[in-house]
């Protein structure tokens, strides 16, 4: 025996409110015990598949823990995670210290807290611009919602901030307040200039080409910073309501660790079997797959697709995180080793193909099929977005030119570096796959 003393811990589980469960841990066993109230609710649902109401009570083995790696997810990844436990005098290795810490705002709807521990009533403090830009400043040394009055946990490998959008205004929610918005800054890895121009622009790109998207908005504090509607949220009249979303690894009882080893076409049509809407679903993935080809993402992992949960079933969620990851390692960047296209590696690897440069329509179609999809559809579908995603990214060009003059004043020579970069989206990697992949 090493003589230490192991204590039992436990923090509620809530979804606005409404007590759903107890997550316990004891050395390093993790269990999950569902409030009978929320079993006999006609509204409830299980948080995963992996986790029944049925069971009342799961406990996790030795090998498969689909407690600890359901609310493990719930936290950042990497770096964040690293720095986010320094922030609040933890290690960075006991997640549920972390969870504990940080649980009042996390990814998802639970709301995550000790016993006997209730959230002060529901407030905003105002965000000004100056408080945000020194915050981007402390970057990478300091998280972001370092300050913070609210303790707050995103998922993701992204330094981000959960804020409220309301009238322009930014806000920070304070006790019981839920956050409508996540908050980005730009990369503070050299390899990846001017993520904030990058990702609002294909995610304007991906509505324009009709995927499912939130809104997405950009400002300058002078700092950029890129600001996303949640999906988990429904805003009415009656206030901020959170929904219930698990990520794919939730889904389908994977470790974080398994984000990209797990990512390829059997476990994606898993995850479409768990859903109610399948045909929909099945599109819907294929388009997020052939946009994510067409951009250069080679991040496209299974924490960057969600689902929504809630009695009726379980439906793929909004598409978000979408950039492309591969412009500032092309040649308009890295003329000595660029990796893009004959280098860039694909995220998940298609059968027949490891690297961009390798797909085909061919292969697009056959994995297609492997999810259930008609080839004909497939072709159809492929072709159409070949064939319209250039026009597409041009006439988003022009609207960020246009919106470009309002914020002159404030992001200065920064815009012209932004404009750079949105055209070697376009002219070194999407026209490079719109050829590429023309039948």
């Amino acid at each position: 025996m090493d003589g230490q003393t192991y204590p039992q811990r436990a923090l509620i589980a809530t979804l606005d409110g409404q007590p759903v469960g107890t997550l316990h841990e004891h050395r390093n066993v993790w269990r999950f015990a569902y409030a009978p109230a929320w079993i006999d609710h006609p509204a409830s649902f299980d948080l995963s598949p992996w986790l029944p109401r049925s069971q009342g009570t799961i406990l996790d083995g030795s090998t498969s823990r689909p407690v600890q790696w359901y609310f493990d997810n719930l936290l950042p990844e990497d770096q964040q995670r690293t720095r986010m436990a320094q922030d609040a005098g933890l290690r960075g290795s006991d997640d549920f210290a972390l969870l504990a810490h940080y649980g009042a705002e996390s990814a998802g709807a639970l709301t995550l807290l000790p016993p006997h521990i209730v959230l002060s009533p529901s407030g905003r403090t105002p965000l000004p611009d100056a408080d945000l830009s020194q915050r981007i400043r402390n970057l990478p040394r300091h998280s972001l919602a370092g300050g913070a009055e609210k303790r707050m946990s995103l998922a993701g490998a992204q330094h981000k901030l959960a804020v409220i959008e309301d009238r322009g205004a930014l806000y920070q929610p304070i006790g019981a307040e839920t956050s409508t918005h996540v908050l980005k800054p730009d990369s503070t890895d050299p390899d990846y200039p001017h993520t904030v121009i990058n990702e609002y622009f294909v995610m304007r790109l991906a509505h324009a080409m009709g995927l499912m998207v939130p809104r997405v908005q950009r400002r300058y504090v002078p700092e950029p910073v890129f600001l996303v509607e949640r999906f988990d949220r429904v805003v009415d009249r009656l206030g901020v309501r959170r929904v219930h979303a698990i990520d794919a690894c939730q889904l389908l009882n994977l470790q974080r660790g398994d984000k990209y080893a797990a990512a390829n076409l059997q476990t994606l049509g898993t995850a479409i079997m768990q859903c109610r809407k399948r045909l929909n679903t099945r599109t819907r993935l294929f388009d997020w797959l052939v946009f994510n080809l067409l951009t250069g993402n080679d991040d496209a992992h299974l924490k960057n697709l969600s689902f929504l949960v809630d009695a009726d079933g379980i439906d793929l969620a909004p598409h978000y995180d979408l950039l492309s990851t591969v412009a500032g390692r092309s040649r308009a960047y890295k003329q000595d080793d660029a990796s893009w296209p004959h280098a860039s590696t694909l995220a998940s690897e298609l059968p027949g193909a490891r690297r961009f440069a390798e797909v085909t329509p061919a292969l697009l179609v056959d994995a297609a099929v492997q999810w259930g999809l008609p080839p004909r559809m497939a072709q159809r579908r492929l072709a159409d977005m070949v064939a319209n995603i250039v026009p597409s990214a041009e006439s988003v060009m022009r609207d960020i030119e246009v919106e470009n003059v309002q914020w002159a004043h404030l992001a200065g020579m920064r815009l012209q570096g932004e404009l750079r970069m949105v055209r070697t989206i376009i002219e070194v990697v999407i026209k490079d796959m719109a050829r590429q992949l023309t039948a």
